[in-house]
């Protein structure tokens, strides 16, 4: 069995999940229509700076959290823009859930994993 052509068998199968023909749709959609293309853009920029902030550590403030929480009710009304980020969300969860797979594999092969590296520069700190 060869490994490189199960990938792409799962990637036919990703291609054909309902979640994928959703979010294409929804993407064609948001692509002709500018004012949409705009805000989902600037949703998702928005939505990825607040998650590098966390991810360094730092806190969110309430301005921001409250900022945020008003452009996602914005962003509801609109049904391209709303139908894309529901079926991108179910996406990315299951990328997650194939990376999860995938990182189970290779912990039976590695010398030092991931977490016990984090572990230990955690105590560096």
């Amino acid at each position: 069995m060869n490994p490189y052509d199960k990938a792409h068998e799962l990637a036919k199968a990703i291609r054909g999940w309902d979640a994928f023909e959703r979010a294409r749709a929804a993407k064609k959609a948001i692509e002709a229509d500018p004012s949409a293309h705009r805000m989902a853009t600037d949703y998702l920029r928005r939505q990825f700076e607040l998650q590098a902030k966390q991810m360094r550590g730092e806190q969110l403030s309430e301005d921001e959290l409250s900022n945020f929480q008003k452009l996602s009710e914005v962003v509801q009304l609109n049904r391209d823009v709303r139908t894309y980020l529901e079926a991108d969300r179910s996406l990315q969860v299951l990328l997650m859930d194939i990376q999860n797979i995938l990182s189970e594999v290779m912990e039976e092969a590695s010398l030092l994993s991931l977490q016990q590296i984090f572990d230990e520069m955690g105590r560096q700190e």
